[in-house]
């Protein structure tokens, strides 16, 4: 429908009356940012002159639509609460994004409006935060959130955190994420990936990603409330952490024995945060398209815990994705070896067990393997090592369990109720 200023015959300046109508019909509807506004304009805006070629009518409806978008955007402002993910998450993916070096200012090239520097700018809202923690932590049967909270950030260097309680039915817990722009190369900010001095009940340890783990008790010692954090450093110039406990919060009582999560599940929750955020300071709107949720292990490990041979006992477990791992003590000689479970994928080949020798990662440290194909067509692999990890040195002159053993665990019935 032709608009009540539609009177030019020139098709450009028609749209450009039509666009100006537009705009003064909605200016009084919303509060805009307006570093929100150039920063998104900028990003979604940067489109060769010779479009203009096109079909006005197709150029008009682009265009408001990405005014459209970029007034949704910034509508809920720094402080709102109210706003659902769906109402602030950037629609621009990573891929759209421009790649030259010049094309990151986030404000026009002619010099006009505020400068901002892209390698700090940052713009994420409390709802997209909270949002992207639920998606990224493991889905459960019985698993429960409560409590989020979230802080934004929209523009320039700062933090955007977001946290809950995750109650997986064995015990509720505190879990948080938070990102801030840093340079990469900043050596007070490299300083982060350092282990402080090692005390007594804390344990840290930086891979060779330059990826660091922490665990230790709220306030130190060795007692009390367990804390285990995550801290990475991206090439894009992000400070991301993620951070558990095994208690619904740092002053509260324990409700678990450790956090739920393990080592490798907290470091994949730290890569999701990581990969939710563009080189530009804005988060992917991929990252709220689909669930990516950290690899949900405990029912693996917890189903192997409960069939390790008599005179042993589970001291230990973790795992991720579809393997899941035990660390085995004999009752007798307190000897602690390891114990692994895959599962994957096969065809079923009438209950056939294989067995195999392995190679462990450290000089002398076996493995034997015990692996067949369920009905179902799920592929059950165990191996016992002779040491507590296998890149350990070993602790014994072979496995502990036979092979025979291991065919007994990789055969129990209970793993058709995991496919």
């Amino acid at each position: 429908m032709p608009l009540e200023n539609d009177t030019e015959d020139t098709p450009d300046i028609r749209f450009e009356n039509d666009l100006g109508e537009i705009m003064r019909r909605t200016g009084g509807t919303f509060v805009a940012d307006g570093r929100g506004l150039l920063h998104a304009g900028a990003l979604r805006g940067r489109r060769k002159v010779a479009r203009r070629t096109a079909t006005v009518l197709t150029g008009g409806v682009l265009t408001l639509a990405a005014l459209g978008t970029a007034g949704v955007y910034v509508v809920g402002g720094s402080g709102g609460n109210s706003a659902s993910v769906a109402d602030v998450a950037p629609t621009r993916t990573h891929s759209s994004a421009p790649r030259d070096g010049a094309s990151r200012n986030p404000v026009p090239s002619d010099g006009s409006g505020p400068k901002e520097d892209p390698t700090s700018f940052m713009q994420a809202h409390a709802d997209q935060m909270i949002k992207l923690l639920e998606i990224s932590l493991p889905v459960l049967p019985k698993g429960e959130f409560s409590k989020q909270r979230g802080t934004s950030h929209m523009g320039g260097p700062g933090v955007a955190n977001a946290s809950l309680v995750y109650d997986d039915s064995y015990g509720a817990s505190l879990v948080s994420i938070s990102a801030r722009r840093v340079d990469p190369e900043d050596p007070k900010v490299r300083q982060s990936l350092k282990c402080p001095k090692a005390t007594a009940g804390s344990v840290c340890e930086v891979n060779a990603l330059g990826e660091k783990r922490e665990q230790s008790h709220v306030g130190g010692g060795t007692a009390g409330v367990k804390i285990w954090k995550s801290t990475r450093i991206s090439a894009d110039g992000f400070l991301i952490q993620a951070v558990e406990y095994n208690a619904p919060s740092p002053t509260g009582a324990p409700t678990r024995n450790e956090p739920p999560l393990t080592l490798l599940q907290l470091d994949e929750l730290a890569a999701s945060v990581e990969g939710a955020f563009t080189k530009y300071g804005v988060m992917n709107a991929e990252a709220f398209s689909s669930p990516r949720p950290v690899q949900n292990s405990w029912e693996v490990f917890e189903t192997l815990s409960g069939l390790v041979p008599a005179g042993h006992t589970a001291v230990g477990q973790g795992g991720g994705g579809d393997e899941g791992y035990v660390i085995a003590r004999d009752t007798t000689t307190n000897t602690k070896t390891f114990l692994r479970v895959r599962l994957g994928h096969g065809t079923p080949d009438g209950g056939k067990v294989v067995t195999r020798d392995e190679a462990g990662k450290h000089a002398g440290t076996v493995g034997w393997t015990a692996e067949t194909v369920t009905a179902k067509g799920l592929r059950v692999t165990v191996t016992s090592y002779n040491a507590e990890y296998p890149h350990k040195p070993p602790v014994l002159s072979a496995p502990p369990f036979t092979k025979a053993q291991l065919s007994a665990i990789a055969t129990d019935e209970v793993w058709q109720t995991l496919k």
